[in-house]
């Protein structure tokens, strides 16, 4: 699946609409597309994290996507459905 920057916009949206002080940003490059979370105000409430990730997570399933989160949960990128383990 292709993110596009209006999906982005409007996840960027949904989090202010929930007052997450949190902004996510598109990386497009050659190999693929990622993406990056940018804290605006600096939040360490994990409970208040965890709900912005399940926010990040629901957004995308929505899309009928899957979003796969890195080890520090800063950054994502869709999950490969093709990749069988």
């Amino acid at each position: 699946m292709i993110i596009t920057w209006d999906d982005i916009i409007e996840l960027n949206k949904k989090l202010k609409e929930n007052n997450f002080d949190y902004k996510v940003h598109l990386s497009d490059a050659c190999g693929g597309q990622s993406m990056w979370i940018e804290s605006l105000g600096g939040e360490t409430n994990p409970e208040k994290i965890e709900l912005l990730h399940v926010l990040i997570d629901d957004y995308f399933k929505a899309m009928k996507a899957e979003v796969e989160f890195s080890w520090d949960k800063k950054s994502f990128w869709m999950k490969d459905r093709s990749l069988k383990f």
